[in-house]
């Protein structure tokens, strides 16, 4: 499932299907309703059919919530996307508010009147944001109401089916264990939490679980599914039998029981008396509803931090990924740096080519995301996705980001570089400012830290630099990978807000950045891995940062002048690993220009 640059849906439309739903509000006696991005399985990547948010305001993000009442409407997008909303959806019908200084449950509060109901598909919102809603409307004097059925789904007429792909497994030389050993170990947490059973609502944990894939998503392959997990071991898993061939069961192994998504509800009544447990973070409202005679204990979904603590041998076959990519990603910046300064290049037509020196490969699964293919101004916009009608021409002189990554049995992979489109220099503020995200990237990079020291701690590092000029980015620093699985994973991320500590072998990117509104955006990306510190005593266990991306960053954007030794000697030293480890794979001529690209500063 590859890249589609088609446009979000009209203003035409959408200014016809949010009169449309208020119709249907109205009809139904409602006030107003609340849309949004999440599916039942809240996840970043929905199938088409439920991308309700998108066809309804045309906003693409993938993050956002849109609350629709008679007369007011407003779409909540956080930091990523405050350049881009405007620019997708009908400003006169939806005000874009920025999430980070207003929450949803409070905008609704403010605008709610007495009397008021506003409705909410339990499916779609997890435990805790519907209990944040409800406190805001209680103190409004208003009523939320729960509805049967979505009501952007009564009002699609040609809404499209779900999929439903094969199950296919993940081997266990690249998982590095079982599924049988996996659940074992959260059984022993299902036990000592003194639970009966844990309730598995995020499909990329099933996945992770049962060591199973598919391709019911773009860009994350996973099976759209709930399980539960005994603490005998044993796992329901909800899920169509015809998707499975008793290969997948005999891989999965013992203790697996095949059920219809039909039954779930019906199961999930007679827990009565039943201890559960259920990361209300996590698990939709309508869960809670089904359980009311189960006693459910609240903590985050084990197999969160399990799955984000890498095996050897995930490492390695996450090495092994990044050398396929890198190799792929060097032929394209070769590519780039040779046609680029003519100036007919398209971020369209960089974007594609990324996505063929990829599929050469021959290991090419899907894109691990829609690749962010920036120019100038465009470059600005942090979670730009170029479509057909936005289509520009890279410019000599301006710089072109690119964020992309891959998806491989072996691994998943997350890369940004920013480019210099060749053929004129790059103006200083901008120079000066690359070089500053640079310094952050490397600060980070080179931490040492000891054992426990969370995501917040180490953010500063990487912003440093940028806060000494009154500069800083609205985004996070640095987010979990998954293992051939989700390319923004849980539950560490560096991050203002990050307080899950760091432990060996958790993967995690590095991406400070600077956007300078119409014209130009820095990022600069690599994933990395939690290492042990090594070559010095230390008087406390300490961790570092092994770089997993293999790809130069452009030199010509560079202020050599304000490195310091260390930070010199970190890329140089980052460059001949790039040159050793790549050159030899790919032709002669991009081994040539990838040599030079990679020469000492």
């Amino acid at each position: 499932m590859m890249q589609s640059f088609e446009d979000n849906p009209s203003q035409q439309s959408t200014n016809q299907r949010i009169p449309a739903l208020r119709k249907h509000l109205r009809a139904i006696g409602l006030d107003g309703f609340i849309v949004p991005r999440e599916d039942e399985f809240q996840g970043e990547y929905v199938p088409e059919a439920h991308d309700r948010l998108r066809w309804l305001t045309g906003f693409g993000g993938s993050a956002g919530t849109a609350i629709i009442m008679l007369r007011k409407a407003a779409l909540f997008v956080d930091g990523r996307y405050i350049l881009q909303a405007p620019q997708q959806v009908d400003t006169k019908l939806l005000d874009i508010v920025p999430v980070m200084e207003t929450a949803p449950s409070q905008w609704l509060g403010d605008m709610l009147k007495r009397n008021q109901t506003i409705g909410i598909d339990p499916r779609l919102h997890s435990q805790t944001a519907i209990e944040a809603y409800q406190r805001k409307v209680t103190q409004a004097g208003g009523k939320l109401f729960f509805t049967d059925s979505n009501l952007v789904d009564a009002i699609w007429p040609d809404r499209p089916a779900l999929p439903e792909t094969k199950v296919i497994t993940q081997a266990l030389k690249l998982t590095g264990q079982s599924s049988v050993d996996k659940r074992r170990r959260m059984a022993d947490t299902i036990k000592q939490a003194q639970a009966d059973q844990l309730l598995i609502t995020q499909p990329e944990n099933i996945a992770w679980l049962l060591n199973i894939r598919a391709s019911d998503v773009p860009h994350t392959p996973f099976a759209l599914s709930f399980g539960v997990l005994h603490k005998n071991a044993s796992f329901d898993w909800y899920i169509a039998a015809d998707r499975l061939s008793a290969k997948v069961k005999t891989h999965i192994g013992p203790g697996l029981r095949v059920k219809a998504p039909e039954i779930l509800k019906a199961d999930l009544r007679a827990c009565r008396g039943k201890k559960v447990i259920i990361d209300a973070h996590a698990t939709p409202g309508w869960f809670f509803e089904q359980l009311k005679g189960a006693e459910i204990i609240r903590m985050e979904d084990p197999c969160n931090l399990a799955k984000a603590c890498k095996t050897k041998a995930e490492i390695n076959a996450a090495i092994a990924a990044h050398e396929i990519d890198g190799a792929a990603l060097c032929q394209f910046l070769h590519w780039f740096d040779t046609h680029a300064s003519a100036g007919k290049l398209t971020e369209i037509d960089a974007a594609k080519q990324a996505e063929a020196f990829r599929k050469a490969s021959g290991q090419l699964k899907d894109l691990s995301f829609d690749t962010i293919s920036g120019g100038g101004p465009n470059g600005a916009i942090v979670h730009y996705r170029v479509t057909h009608a936005s289509n520009r021409r890279l410019r000599p002189g301006e710089l072109y980001l690119i964020d992309s990554g891959g998806q491989y049995a072996q691994g998943t992979t997350d890369v940004t570089r920013t480019l210099l489109v060749g053929g004129k220099a790059a103006p200083k503020d901008a120079v000066d400012a690359f070089t500053r995200v640079l310094r952050g990237h490397i600060g980070l990079a080179m931490a040492r830290f000891p054992a426990g020291t969370n995501g917040m701690q180490l953010d500063t590092l990487a912003r440093a630099p940028l806060w000494a000029h009154g500069q800083d980015f609205d985004h996070g620093t640095g987010h979990g990978v998954g293992s051939y699985l989700s390319v923004h994973e849980g539950p560490q991320r560096i991050s203002k807000g990050g307080t899950v500590a760091l432990q060996e072998n958790m993967i995690v990117s590095n991406e400070p950045g600077f956007y300078a509104a119409g014209r130009f955006g820095i990022r600069i990306e690599n994933l990395q891995y939690v290492t042990a510190a090594q070559g010095r005593k230390n008087q406390r266990p300490m961790h570092g940062f092994e770089p997993l991306t293999l790809a130069p960053i452009d030199r010509r954007l560079i202020d050599v002048a304000q490195l310091t030794g260390a930070e010199r000697a970190w890329l140089n030293d980052y460059h001949a690993r790039v040159v050793k480890t790549i050159a030899p794979r790919i032709p002669a001529a991009a081994g040539k220009w990838l040599k030079q690209a990679c020469a000492p500063l």
